[in-house]
């Protein structure tokens, strides 16, 4: 057998190249970033159909405790995030209008 024959025993196996970072888990960090943006944006667009404008004085009273509640948290989480962002020299600015 001559040196550049291959064997039929040998199997030759073509890998695609990964397309984005090149580490696993610079793969992660990056889809945890994405993840992060969406359920983001799936919370406002949650609070986007909360709606108390229609509800009666009684209902509102009943529930204002749950609702006070639940308001304070998000906002300690807003302000946790917008915080975390500003830690590291970044500014938030409103998005200008179209």
């Amino acid at each position: 057998m001559r040196s550049n024959d291959v064997p039929a025993s040998v199997t030759l196996v073509v890998r695609p190249m990964p397309v984005g970072p090149r580490h696993a888990i610079d793969r992660l960090r990056s889809r945890d970033r994405l993840e992060s943006i969406v359920r983001l944006r799936a919370a406002v667009r949650a609070l986007d159909e909360v709606d108390v404008t229609g509800w009666d004085d009684s209902a509102l009273t009943e529930h204002l405790d749950e609702i006070s509640q639940t308001l304070c948290a998000i906002d300690a989480q807003l302000t946790r995030v917008a915080d975390a962002v500003r830690a590291r020299g970044f500014r938030i600015a409103e998005p200008l209008a179209a």
